[in-house]
């Protein structure tokens, strides 16, 4: 990762580890209100390169009861190139929980899945259908879509991905 000098600005404002916290933590706790446990380390992983990909995002369904595997089915462009993406987008899902971490908002707990700390945002006031809020809705979205979707090897496989390194 480029330090933050060397970034461009559009780089830099785009993936703000304090924005990409927020979607982190928000998936975590909707993951975490349909599971007893928190979200698999490796699952945070997919969130970036879905929820900040516009074509993507915009193509995820409108309810939790579609099944993840017959929209992926049904949209196979979505997993044209989403490998290579996710790839891209660790280095930056690795800097949002190190600032997640450090900003008390995520945790890792004995078993090494993300959880939710009781520290509270302030009030998020973003317009409705501005692209913060609805990157902020998908990121919900997201959390409750893996908590059903089964194992976490069988979600990774389904978007064609392997897990990362997980060295932080």
């Amino acid at each position: 990762m480029l330090s933050w000098d060397k970034r461009p600005v559009e780089v830099a404002n785009l993936f703000n580890p304090a924005f990409c916290s927020i979607l982190l933590r928000e998936a975590v706790n909707s993951y975490q209100a349909e599971q007893a446990q928190g979200l698999p380390y490796v699952l945070a992983f997919l969130l970036l390169p879905t929820v900040l990909h516009q074509t993507t995002r915009d193509s995820l369904p409108g309810t939790k009861r579609t099944k993840m595997h017959v929209w992926l089915q049904n949209n196979p462009e979505i997993l044209i190139g989403f490998a290579s993406r996710a790839k891209q987008f660790a280095p930056i899902t690795r800097e949002t929980i190190i600032f997640s971490m450090k900003s008390n908002t995520i945790a890792l707990d004995n078993s090494g899945y993300l959880v939710s700390t009781t520290r509270r945002f302030r009030s998020l006031s973003w317009e409705a259908n501005s692209e913060p809020a609805i990157c902020y809705r998908k990121s919900q979205f997201l959390g409750r879509w893996f908590a059903q979707s089964g194992e976490t090897s069988t979600i990774l496989t389904m978007w064609g991905v392997r897990p990362p390194s997980v060295s932080i």
